[in-house]
This record gives structure tokens, C-alpha cells and sequence, in this order.
């Protein structure tokens, strides 16, 4: 099931919305010669500029943290520094203790802002912002699987952050994004849809490739008569701004004639939107939360598409001393595969390293120091996470390090480097920021090759096709390889290409193998029951309702709770069980039903049992479902919470 992409007024913040409505006086119409994008001493910009110095409040902020991080942004695009705005930086160190831990784009939006102060986010308040954010990522996906934004503003935060757009995290986030997006080229509404093109465009997509053109073909259809764009039933700053900044981002030109109605463009309505003290209402009829809203539509009338600013590593600290590049520590991903299993595949960081090999010439084993990051040194971190053991020995006369045994496979080993099989041993190969990735391949031939395997979808129902494709280590295609799911084989045909099926449901590592290549990379893919229950979650205490952040092994629910079930399309009907005895009948999407029953810390089993048409009109089980809980509800009818 796709995310949901409810608009970023809801999923990015939560905080008081007030709604005026004003009678709009405009302080400044359309720019009379035309041009566009404005400049920061344009008078429309100014003016709002000002209005946010206005807002701001005696400890730094300028509305609430969320507002305060977009609105340094804005300010960075209006080339001002915001670390002259009073109190505001120091105020976004102080709270970042506030962020919650549990959702990411309270991390990623203050990365966004930080990288706009230039301050380092990986030593901000001696948080590392960005391992933070990586956190988040499942192997699939950033965050709440329930939202996209998150995906969205992971990409643009970690870019922002300096982190290089070819990362892993980066591209496979990218490829998750193309698989969720709709029909109609969207991803849910206009905010969606514009925060996507960003991401992508930030990941390294072509700007005219046919996801963003069919995206920016969505855009248009939500545009209205007056130029800007509506969600939440009419044009509003929000989502014009979003838009407006996926324009550019794209390489067009709001103001052109391809993005005019009626003669208005979204730089018209923009405009039209801006009060005489220099901030901007909501919408034609509501002043809500004008200094977000400012925030917003700065970057869009300077042209200024997310993220705002790039932090670069050779920043240099208030005294003039280079402090992010003072370290050579290299962190990346490295993957082993032996002649018939996977030895290792994780993240490691070296700098220097210190090794023990064989010296072929004196006949003892010695240790050598090797003052910065290589990929022997990756090796050599990597044995020591997965306690494998690997024998090197040492040639004085070429002064090169041979890699003899990894995890007791001798003699065939070869070496990539973002899948480059590189002409310099691995005790000399010096990594870099621009590295990401070592394979090391076990394969008894000289001439060495290596699998890649992608899939169009790791969640899928059971008995949907799924798609992979395999390539090589160039990414030229390669047929006929054996593409394992699980215990199950399929075959490529001559495109690399090979259609998928699984009917029972579960995890399964997916990967490719040929004679002559080494192994693919294992992706996992889950394989979804027809009927699941989705809350309660696994290993979580619910309190009235809501899962809660403390730790818990098994499921304990204090007093009532809503159980939701998702199902494939074929499922018409869901009874809900507790220990064998039926509670519950639902034939409506979506499946719910509120366990509010009397319980004294009693172990209870909530069964799940989906019903589809057979023959048109005979119902029959089609899926089972089941989890085991421990209830407390004492009171179940002095409830009050909905």
C-alpha cells in the first residue's frame, strides 16, 4: 500500500492555526518591469524581511521551532546570515531538544535549517544530524512508512547536509519514490507532488525525465483560475510556494505563459497575498500563521528551490582552522560475498589501520601501519563487527599487499570500488568522501565481474508479480542469471529482466547469481498477507490508544484500543476474534473495531479472519490473521478519550 501524502501543513508541524479573516491590502502587485526571479533588495522582499525581524520574539525564535528552521531558511535564500537575526541559531540549538525522536522530519527539517546557518550538522550541539536521519532508514524506505514526506525531506536534508547524492540511502530512497508515485503523476496533492520533484531533482534526476514531467503535468491541473495553486479546497501560499519552487528546481519559469490563468501567474498570486506590514495571508480570505507562511513564499519569489544550502565539508570554524576535513575517517558500506555465502554486508568507518600480514621476504608475520583510510583497512574493521578472520600477506618488492583468505575461501578474491575494479592493491587503494561502496567478490577466474539487482517493489501481496532486473558491474544487462526468491529460482531473459511471484507470505531475500560473476547484493522483500493487523504493531504499549515511546517486549494494552486491519482487494469482510470467540463483523473499508472489553492483565489472543466472494456470492475464509496481547481495562464504559 502506498504512502499516504497528507499535505505538509499536517505532516511537518503541529502547531496553533489561526483564522482571520481580512479584508487583503496588498502592499506590492506584480513586479512592473517583469522580472523574475526577485532579488533580495527588491522591495517585496524587504518588506518581508522585515516582517519576520518583527515576529521575532526575545528568545531568538520566530514562531515555534518549525516555523523558526523554515524561516532561516528563508532567510539564507534572501542572502542574509542568520546568525545576525538575534537569538535565532542559538535558539534552534536549545531545541533541538525538543524534537521528537520517533519522527524523522523533525530531524530533517532542522538539518535543512542548520545546513542553511552553516553550521556543521554532523557536530551541531554535538548531535550528528545526519547519522541521525539515517537512522530513520529501514532498507527501503526513511521514517513512518504511513507518509512520503519523510522520504521527500530525507533526501533533501541529507544533501543538504553534504552527504553526496550517489550514497546509497540517497539513490534507493530515489528509487522508492518513483514506485509510489500515481497514475495521474502526482504523489497524493500539489505540496507532495512539489516536494517530490525537489528530491528527485536533488538525487541527480533528469529534469526532463517522464517521472518529472509527468509530475509537473500534475502540477497543472491543480492550478486555478487566479494562478495559484489549491489543496485544501483553494489557492493558497503554501502549496504556490511549494510549487512555484518545483518550477525552478525543474529549470521553468513561473512567469512565462505556460503558467498563467487568465492571465495570473503564481508570482501574481504570491504577490497579491502580501500584507502592508510585509507578510503574507494564507489565502485570498484567512491570515493563518503569516510567518510560516512568509517563510514559504521567500524562497519562491527568489527562485530559491530546496534545500536552500549545501554544507560543505571544507567549511572552515571561526578561527580560520579547518575543522570538518580534520579527521581522514572514511564511512561507507562494504560487502563480502565467499564462494557460497554472503561473509558480511554493513557500514564501517577507518582511518588508519594497522594490519598483520605475512612478509614474503623476511618469512614472519609483521604488523604495518597504513596512516589513512583504505580498503584493506574497511576489511580489516569489518572482521572485527563480524569476528570473520582474513589472512594478508605482504610483497616488499612490489610493495603490495595480497588479500590470501577471507572467512577460510583462499586465493580468488577480487575488489570493487563503487562496483570500479580498480588496477592498485587493497593496502593502497585510499578512500575518500567521494567512495561508497567495496565489494569484495570470491570467483576462481581472472577475468572478475559482479551482479547488481534492483526490484520495482519490495512489499507486495501475495501472488502479485513483482519485477528485478540484473546487471552487471557497468550495468550493462546480463541474461540468463538465476534470480533467487527465497528457495525459489526464476531466469532472466536477455534484457537482465524476470517477472516474480510469491503466494506464501513472509520476508524473503531476493538476489542473483551466475556462473563467472560474483553474487548479487540480497534485497529483502515482504511478501504481505491478505489480511494483517496493522495496530496494534508489534512490541509496543498502547495507553488508551496510543502506542507509546517506552520499551516493551510483546504487546500490553491499557485500556481501550482501535484494532485496524489492512487487506488485499479481494477480502469483502473481516470478523474479529478474541480467543476463539467472535466480537465482531466489519464489512466496510477500512476494517476496524474498538477492543474495549473488561480485563485484568489477561493474556488474549485477537483473531483475525478475512472472507472474499467465491462464485459471486458464497463467502469462504480467505486469510487468517492473529496476535496475542495483554490487556488491562479495569473501566471500560468511564472512558472519554475518542
Amino acid at each position: 500500500m502506498k504512502k499516504l501524502t497528507a499535505t505538509i501543513l499536517i505532516i511537518m508541524i503541529s502547531i496553533p492555526v489561526i483564522i482571520i479573516p481580512t479584508k487583503l491590502s496588498p502592499s506590492v502587485l506584480a513586479d512592473p518591469q517583469g522580472d523574475y526571479p526577485y532579488q533580495p533588495t527588491d522591495l517585496v522582499i524587504t518588506e518581508a524581511l522585515q516582517y519576520l525581524r518583527q515576529q521575532q520574539t526575545t528568545d531568538g525564535s520566530i514562531g515555534d521551532v518549525t516555523v523558526s528552521a523554515w524561516a532561516v531558511m528563508a532567510l539564507t535564500a534572501a542572502e542574509q546570515d542568520p546568525h545576525e537575526y538575534g537569538n535565532l541559531v542559538e535558539y534552534l540549538q536549545q531545541s533541538i531538544n525538543t524534537l521528537d525522536e520517533n519522527i524523522a522530519t523533525d530531524w530533517e527539517r532542522h538539518a535543512l535549517a542548520i545546513a542553511a546557518c552553516n553550521e556543521n550538522p554532523r557536530t551541531f550541539t554535538g548531535k550528528d544530524l545526519v547519522t541521525t536521519i539515517e537512522n530513520f532508514y529501514d532498507g527501503t524506505q526513511i521514517g513512518n512508512q504511513a507518509i512520503l514526506y519523510d522520504d521527500f525531506f530525507g533526501i533533501l536534508a541529507l544533501i543538504a547536509c553534504g552527504v553526496d547524492q550517489q550514497s546509497t540511502i540517497i539513490q534507493h530512497e530515489r528509487t522508492y519514490i518513483h514506485t509510489q508515485q500515481e497514475e495521474n503523476g502526482g504523489w497524493g496533492d500539489v505540496d507532495a507532488t512539489a516536494a517530490a520533484i525537489m528530491a528527485l531533482v536533488a538525487a541527480g534526476e533528469d529534469q526532463n525525465s517522464d517521472s518529472i514531467t509527468n509530475a509537473v503535468s500534475f502540477l497543472k491541473t491543480t492550478q486555478a483560475a487566479n494562478g495559484g495553486f489549491q489543496s485544501w479546497g483553494t489557492a493558497n501560499a503554501a502549496s504556490t510556494a511549494w510549487a512555484t519552487c518545483a518550477l525552478t528546481a525543474v529549470g521553468q519559469d513561473p512567469t512565462d505563459d505556460t503558467w498563467r490563468k487568465n492571465g495570473n501567474s503564481p508570482i501574481d498570486f504570491l504577490l497579491s497575498l502580501q500584507r502592508n506590514d510585509g507578510g503574507f495571508n494564507w489565502d485570498s480570505n484567512h491570515n493563518m500563521n503569516s510567518e510560516w507562511m512568509t517563510s514559504y513564499v521567500l524562497p519562491a519569489l527568489l527562485g530559491k528551490p530546496y534545500p536552500i544550502t549545501i554544507y560543505h565539508t571544507d567549511t572552515n570554524d571561526d578561527n580560520g582552522t579547518d575543522t570538518t576535513n580534520s579527521t581522514t575517517e572514511w564511512t561507507g558500506i562494504i560487502r563480502i560475498e565467499g564462494k557460497n555465502t554472503t561473509v558480511f554486508n554493513g557500514t564501517v568507518s577507518c582511518d588508519n589501520s594497522t594490519i598483520h600480514a605475512f612478509n614474503e621476504s623476511s618469512g614472519h608475520m609483521q604488523d604495518y601501519y597504513i596512516p589513512y583510510p583504505t580498503v584493506l583497512g574497511a576489511l580489516d574493521e569489518a572482521s572485527k563487527q563480524e569476528h570473520f578472520s582474513y589472512y594478508v600477506m605482504y610483497y616488499p618488492s612490489w610493495d603490495a599487499f595480497y588479500i590470501r583468505t577471507i572467512a577460510n575461501d583462499s586465493d580468488w578474491w577480487h575488489y570493487w570500488v563503487d562496483y570500479s575494479l580498480p588496477m592498485i592493491d587493497a593496502g593502497h587503494y585510499q578512500l575518500t568522501e567521494n567512495n561508497h561502496t567495496i565489494l569484495f567478490g570470491y570467483l576462481e577466474n581472472w577475468y572478475a565481474h559482479a551482479l547488481q539487482i534492483t526490484v520495482d517493489k519490495q512489499q507486495v501481496n501475495a501472488s502479485e508479480e513483482f519485477h528485478a532486473h540484473v546487471g552487471n558491474e557497468t550495468s550493462a544487462p546480463v541474461g540468463n542469471a538465476t534470480v533467487w526468491v527465497g528457495s525459489t529460482s526464476y531466469t532472466t531473459d536477455d534484457h537482465g529482466d524476470v517477472t516474480l511471484q510469491r503466494t506464501i507470505p513472509g520476508d524473503f531475500l531476493v538476489y542473483a547469481e551466475k556462473e563467472g560473476y560474483v553474487r548479487s547484493e540480497k534485497i529483502t522483500i515482504h511478501i504481505k498477507k491478505s489480511v494483517e493487523i496493522t495496530k496494534p504493531v508489534d512490541n509496543a504499549l498502547y495507553w488508551w490508544n496510543k502506542q507509546t515511546s517506552l520499551p516493551y517486549q510483546g504487546i500490553f494494552i491499557l485500556g481501550h484500543i482501535d484494532i485496524e486491519v489492512q487487506t488485499s482487494d479481494a477480502v469483502q469482510k473481516v470478523e474479529f476474534y478474541l480467543d476463539g470467540e467472535l466480537y465482531h463483523t466489519d464489512v466496510e473499508r477500512p476494517f476496524t473495531w474498538r477492543l474495549n472489553t473488561r480485563a485484568f492483565l489477561k493474556k488474549t489472543t485477537i483473531q483475525i479472519y478475512g472472507y472474499a466472494y467465491a462464485h459471486g456470492t458464497l463467502m469462504s475464509i480467505y486469510d487468517v490473521d492473529e496476535k496475542e496481547v495483554t490487556l488491562l481495562n479495569c473501566f471500560p464504559h468511564l472512558h472519554i478519550l475518542p
